[in-house]
């Protein structure tokens, strides 16, 4: 059964990740500023949580994209992985809300695992969840 989990944050605060998730895809949606070490505090948080699939769309959004890829890295040691931990990061500044959300519902295959739990972190000033739940499911 696919997982949809959305977080609003807007502001800079901790956040616990859903336990129930183990293997899923994130899309990152910013439309305010988020602090750099902020930003790699949360990128830790999805590797280590199993994030495999790192969508990110907004403002700054090459910068979360690379936030993650470090974070990855730095679990490693910049060194071997194992081939399943991989985080595929992707980001979308020139593209619409519903472009990069139908995206992230079926352009995220990952090897051989269909990755069908998502996790939305929205960086904004205005809750909107539904919107967002309302966009996946039509995509």
């Amino acid at each position: 059964m696919q997982m949809f989990n959305y977080v609003f944050l807007p502001t800079d605060v901790s956040i616990s990740l859903p336990k129930e998730m183990t293997k899923f895809k994130c899309l990152i949606l910013i439309e305010r500023e988020v602090g750099r070490d902020y930003r790699n505090e949360i990128s830790k948080a999805l590797v280590k949580a199993g994030c495999l699939y790192s969508l990110a769309w907004g403002i700054d959004c090459s910068a979360w994209d690379d936030s993650v890829d470090w974070a990855f890295l730095e679990v490693y040691n910049f060194g071997d992985y194992p081939e399943g931990k991989f985080v595929m990061t992707t980001w979308h500044e020139d593209e619409t809300l519903e472009k990069v959300v139908e995206f992230a519902k079926h352009c995220t295959d990952y090897s051989e695992v269909m990755l069908e739990d998502i996790l939305v972190l929205d960086f904004a000033y205005h809750e909107r969840s539904e919107l967002i739940e309302k966009l996946y499911l039509a995509a």
